[in-house]
């Protein structure tokens, strides 16, 4: 699993840390507000929906990465094909079906 982390501002104008992870070809999200030293340990991350702002901070973020070497290039292309419609974010089991929709013989 890898775990891709970046800051943000809210709709309310307070920063939030948000926390990507991507594992077996699926990207969940998870956020959780900003806050100083003193209570960085009390900080839970709850889970959260992907909007079109978060989708492109991701992919800017995996761009930066890629150019340094950090990520593979389908890492990149992925979220550029979720973004552009050609893919979605589905959870698949490993078999290569899909989660609720799985058909066992």
């Amino acid at each position: 699993m890898e775990v891709f982390s970046w800051q943000d501002k809210d709709a309310d104008g307070n920063k939030v840390i948000y926390e990507a992870s991507y594992f077996g070809g699926w990207w969940q999200l998870a956020s959780a507000p900003k806050v100083g030293r003193a209570q960085k340990d009390e900080v839970s991350f709850t889970p959260a929906e992907f909007t079109e702002d978060t989708w492109a901070a991701l992919r800017d973020l995996l761009w930066r990465k890629y150019q340094r070497r950090r990520v593979s290039w389908d890492m990149v292309q992925h979220v550029d094909d979720i973004i552009a419609g050609k893919a979605r974010n589905e959870r698949r089991d490993r078999r290569g079906h899909q989660g609720a929709e799985r058909h066992d013989r």
